[in-house]
């Protein structure tokens, strides 16, 4: 996540899905809710919407069955207790952005 909005680094590994970022928490939170991509959360985690998360990761995932993996993300989130009740965001991990 940077000011200018999300990117999606790898879009066919979906049993990882957190945030990384270099922004600091007030630019992050500012750069979430300016894209509409999500919303910081005060434990370390951002709670982002999976309509934009999903809408940034389909333009270029190659693995075969992408669409049903991801279903199968999103299952496997709500049964974690990381999709908000009205499974429009997932609750993910906030970290330093990986060189």
């Amino acid at each position: 996540m940077s000011t200018a909005g999300a990117v999606v680094q790898d879009p066919d590994d979906l049993a990882d899905l957190r945030l990384d970022t270099e922004l600091d928490t007030e630019r992050l939170r500012k750069a979430l809710t300016t894209t509409g991509t999500g919303e910081l959360t005060d434990d370390g985690t951002a709670l982002l919407d999976v309509a934009v998360l999903r809408s940034l990761a389909v333009m270029s995932p190659t693995a075969p069955g992408w669409s049903k993996r991801w279903v199968a993300m999103i299952e496997d989130a709500e049964r974690r207790g990381l999709l908000s009740a009205d499974r429009r965001s997932v609750r993910v991990p906030v970290s330093p952005a990986r060189r």
